[in-house]
């Protein structure tokens, strides 16, 4: 077999990290039917490249020489555990490029190593959506956000002389509206044109940024922002999910891994969606940081995906080939089926960050659908001008944007508790000498949390007791996908009962902040109890310096009183000159 060399192979530098997945399966298809591992097919593929070290390729000789230092004959010379162990790294980082070459020689038609993408089938993403939360503590960056812009300049054309900051301060008093149009901003040079809109330099994948801000209680405000693409932006994730990968080396810490055409495949087109999404966070991370934002942690976000030809929303069970293309980008979820009759025709599904390590997974969603089915449904398209996919954008936002509050709330809890944690897990080391600094510092930490956690929770709490229903409030309904129910009816197994998301979030929600109260609560007390005892202790210690400041003061007072004057003499040598004349006397 003639030798290759794998130095032209495509390398990418991209953390390992950023394409994780690859080692917890060697193929999504293994297991599941349509897509059967063949031990001749594997053989045949697997011997069309020799094995490591049988060669005189680059890593062929440096994998002899690391082996033959391994071997037992070697034992007795080489006897640190510590470079036995990195010539053992060293051999495996030598067969990761065996590996990738075989992997550029495997068979093209083998299912089970490359995705096949159905050329009639296109994905377009018109708009992503972004939620950042605003408690108490938070207030003053959103009043910094909205003076720092400069999107007031133009409300001009708005029946209304009250600026964002009258808004806010009208809303969090309990007297204002529950949502306001915070600010509307396109992108320099385009064509599209709002009444109110304000022009900056937008990421080049939107066109435009709507913001809304929804009011929850008093002292909860959201910003939900709604990304608008470009059109070569919504088109990108197609085009790279088209695209014909090759096996690829990844870099990054630790060893490089090899990729055969499906993992390769799976990262770039799932990178291709998170491009999008790190945009999104990151615009909204910088002009209107918030909860998130202070924490370092990612906002919810949900991003609307249209497909040409398959149709999640129907519920019918993947077909095996067709579940790697959809896997590319970020769709498996063919078994919970999430829906709302107030948005019709698609298909809520979180991003499962097991399967899809490339993509952001935590507090990530997507709304899928079908352009033609959906645009048949009446409502999407009236009055929202020719282009469908941006009708039905526009038809979602209108929708979406309270749901996603509360999937907000949700990621709210999960960080109040992390902290809570670290608060927890830290308290013995960073406050046992009571120290006033690490009092202080607890102090502030459960000031904000209690704050915001007490605040959060009431409003969140009158919000779900509210006995009227906004035109944005749409529930949503989990149940197992509809080609699960019709096996379940045939076999005769009884129906699982769908679940009202939003119910569910309610109930979860009530039960995690009464925990979280009453941790806070706990906390509270202890901080008290620390607070005393370091009273304590320094009272303490203040005692023993004000003893010891008296004694020295007593005895700076005995020597000046020795060394004064009387009559001539200082009463030192006065003292002296008594105690040689009671001596001479004896």
């Amino acid at each position: 077999m003639p030798d290759e060399s794998s130095k032209d192979a495509p390398v990418s530098d991209e953390l390992s990290e950023d394409a994780g997945g690859g080692d917890e399966l060697s193929s999504s298809g293994r297991g599941r039917p349509g897509a059967e591992f063949s031990a001749e097919r594997f053989q045949d593929n697997y011997r069309r490249v020799a094995e490591i070290g049988e060669g005189r390729r680059w890593y062929d000789l440096p994998y002899r020489v690391v082996s033959w230092l391994l071997s037992s004959r070697m034992r007795s010379v080489i006897r640190p555990q510590k470079l036995r162990e990195r010539l053992a790294y060293l051999s495996t980082y030598l067969a990761v490029f065996n590996d990738h070459e075989r992997n550029k020689k495997w068979d093209l038609d083998d299912p089970l190593h490359n995705v096949r993408i159905p050329p009639q089938e296109h994905v377009y993403v018109p708009g992503v959506w972004v939620v950042e939360l605003f408690p108490p503590s938070q207030f003053a960056s959103l009043e910094q956000a909205i003076r720092k812009s400069d999107w007031d300049r133009r409300r001009r054309w708005i029946n209304d002389d009250r600026d964002n900051r009258r808004y806010l301060e009208l809303s969090r008093s309990g007297k204002g509206w529950s949502w306001w149009r915070l600010a509307e901003i396109a992108q320099k040079g385009s064509k599209i044109w709002f009444p109110d809109a304000t022009r900056e330099d937008l990421p080049e994948a939107f066109e435009s940024v709507q913001l809304k801000a929804v009011q929850i209680g008093a002292g909860l405000t959201a910003v939900v922002a709604f990304f608008r693409l470009t059109d070569t932006a919504a088109h990108r994730l197609d085009r790279v999910w088209h695209e014909k990968h090759e096996p690829r080396l990844v870099l990054g810490k630790g060893l490089p891994r090899a990729e055969d055409r499906q993992w390769a495949s799976f990262r770039l087109t799932q990178k291709a969606r998170r491009a999008l999404h790190d945009a999104a966070r990151g615009w909204m991370a910088e002009r209107c940081p918030g909860y998130f934002a202070s924490y370092s942690e990612p906002q919810p976000l949900l991003d609307l995906l249209l497909m040409n030809e398959s149709d999640p929303a129907k519920g019918e069970r993947v077909d095996p080939e067709l579940a790697d293309a959809l896997r590319a980008i970020g769709f498996t979820g063919d078994l919970l089926h999430i829906t709302s009759s107030d948005l019709p025709g698609i298909l809520l599904s979180p991003v499962d960050g097991q399967l899809c390590r490339t993509l952001e997974g935590k507090r990530t969603w997507g709304l899928w659908g079908n352009r033609k089915v959906i645009a048949a449904i009446p409502g999407y398209l009236e009055g929202r001008g020719d282009d469908v996919d941006r009708a039905i954008a526009h038809f979602t936002d209108g929708r979406i944007r309270s749901f996603s509050v509360l999937l907000a709330i949700s990621g709210f809890l999960e960080i109040a508790e992390s902290e809570y944690a670290k608060l927890r897990d830290s308290a013995r080391a960073r406050h046992h000498t009571f120290k006033a600094n690490r009092l202080n510092y607890l102090r502030r930490s459960l000031l904000t949390l209690s704050l915001d956690l007490t605040s959060v929770a009431r409003d969140v709490q009158d919000f779900w007791k509210r006995n009227w229903r906004d035109a944005h409030d749409i529930e949503f309904v989990v149940d197992r996908a509809p080609w699960i129910n019709q096996e379940d009816q045939a076999l005769g197994r009884e129906r699982v009962e769908p679940i009202i998301m939003n119910n569910e979030l309610r109930e979860r929600q009530q039960k995690w902040f009464d925990k979280l109260i009453e941790a806070d609560r706990d906390y509270r007390d202890l901080l008290s109890t620390v607070a005393a005892l370091g009273a304590s202790a320094d009272t303490y210690k203040i005692s023993r310096v004000a003893l010891w400041a008296a004694i020295a003061s007593l005895a700076i007072a005995v020597v000046t009183l020795l060394l004064a004057e009387v009559k001539d003499q200082n009463v030192l040598s006065a003292v002296l000159l008594w105690l040689a004349r009671v001596l001479e006397a004896r």
